[in-house]
């Protein structure tokens, strides 16, 4: 636990009880612009809103049970969150354009701290689990990620907004091609696979090969990654007898006024209806112990890609067949400037709303 808990006990506790400013798409793409006014107003109103969002999220972790705030990969990423609710609140006010220089080289400072954050969460549950596989923290971990979702939105649309970039509004970008993105993504995870296992399946891709979405890239990156390596790795290990006729998988995209839609199946076996449902827990996995991390991952990555597509108002589920293969339907909401989608409540109201009837937290060092 960090030294500095105990001095900053009150401060997180009075900055917890605060009710963030809530963001939709819309505002934060209408409030997104790069004179030099509104990137003022900008890092100002984030120095006024990180303290609380973050204090919000210590409180929640000091509820979690004594064994889990220990291990060391959970306490490492709770320290992270008192380091930067420390350096935000500790950081003067900003009255001058040198004032924001600096501020923004702070918050790029710690988007880049707390970027193995999901990593370190992902293998101390897994060894808490391994230790009290009674221990369930599913709520905790899906407020915990959607808040970070919310705060790295806005910390890097911040950072974004202060260079901009053709056809981008922020982190949004315009007209991007998801074939492209997918195809980029699948040659790196075919050629890791064949790496370690010696071959991996090939990819066909059917559907509407024009596809054009609003969203922001590494979003739509980090769903498609975890998607595709499921299918690669499931089509691998179930098909290891016959490792050179390997059936592909199979990437459909379509485009509707709504959604795009994305399409991954696989020949990968399935799994048993009575089981489907624990794949949506965070810490599930069908990895076998040998599996290359780079490809198996913790767990956290159906729920993980489930809640980012349901931020915006999208979604992803399941359809699998035991004894065949999985199809995986990825729905994305276009982000389109002005459009009904953009508006839709910040989801962390959500988040703030369960806390309201929640009794106050009380630090590790006081129990």
């Amino acid at each position: 636990m960090s030294a500095s808990l105990p001095r900053l006990w009150k401060h997180i506790q009075r900055s917890a009880q605060m009710e963030p400013s809530y963001m939709s798409v819309a505002r934060l793409m209408r409030e997104t612009r790069s004179d030099a006014k509104s990137v003022l107003h900008t890092a100002r109103w984030l120095h006024e809103q990180l303290p609380i969002r973050f204090a919000q999220r210590i409180e929640e972790f000091l509820q979690l049970p004594h064994v889990v705030i220990c291990n060391p990969h959970i306490n490492s990423t709770l320290n992270r969150y008192l380091e930067t609710y420390e350096v935000i609140t500790d950081f003067p006010d900003i009255l001058t354009s040198r004032d924001e220089m600096a501020f923004a080289k702070l918050v790029n400072e710690q988007l880049v701290l707390h970027d193995s954050c999901t990593t370190f969460l992902a293998e101390g549950y897994r060894e808490v689990r391994q230790c009290y596989p009674q221990i369930q923290l599913d709520a905790f971990l899906n407020d915990l990620f959607t808040v970070r979702i919310a705060c790295r939105i806005l910390m890097e649309n911040y950072i974004a907004m202060r260079e901009p970039v053709d056809r981008c509004i922020g982190v949004v970008r315009q007209g991007m091609r998801p074939l492209s993105l997918v195809q980029s993504m699948a040659t790196r995870l075919t050629d890791l696979a064949s790496s370690h296992y010696g071959n991996a399946p090939e990819l066909e891709f059917r559907g509407n090969p024009d596809c054009v979405l609003d969203y922001i890239p590494r979003h739509v990156g980090y769903m498609v990654r975890e998607l595709l390596k499921n299918a690669i790795r499931a089509t691998i290990e179930r098909h290891q007898q016959n490792l050179f006729n390997l059936p592909p998988v199979v990437v459909e995209l379509q485009q509707g006024d709504i959604h795009v839609i994305i399409k991954i199946s696989d020949h990968g076996g399935g799994m048993p209806k009575r089981v489907q449902h624990e794949a949506w827990q965070y810490g599930w996995t069908t990895a076998g112990v040998d599996s290359p991390q780079q490809i198996a991952g913790y767990g956290f990555g159906l729920p993980l890609s489930r809640l980012h597509a349901q931020y915006f108002g999208g979604d992803l589920f399941m359809q699998a067949l035991p004894g065949h293969g999985t199809d995986m339907y990825l729905l994305l909401t276009h982000l389109k400037q002005g459009s009904s989608a953009t508006e839709m409540e910040d989801p962390t109201t959500v988040v703030y709303q369960k806390r309201r009837s929640m009794p106050p937290a009380s630090p590790v060092c006081d129990r």
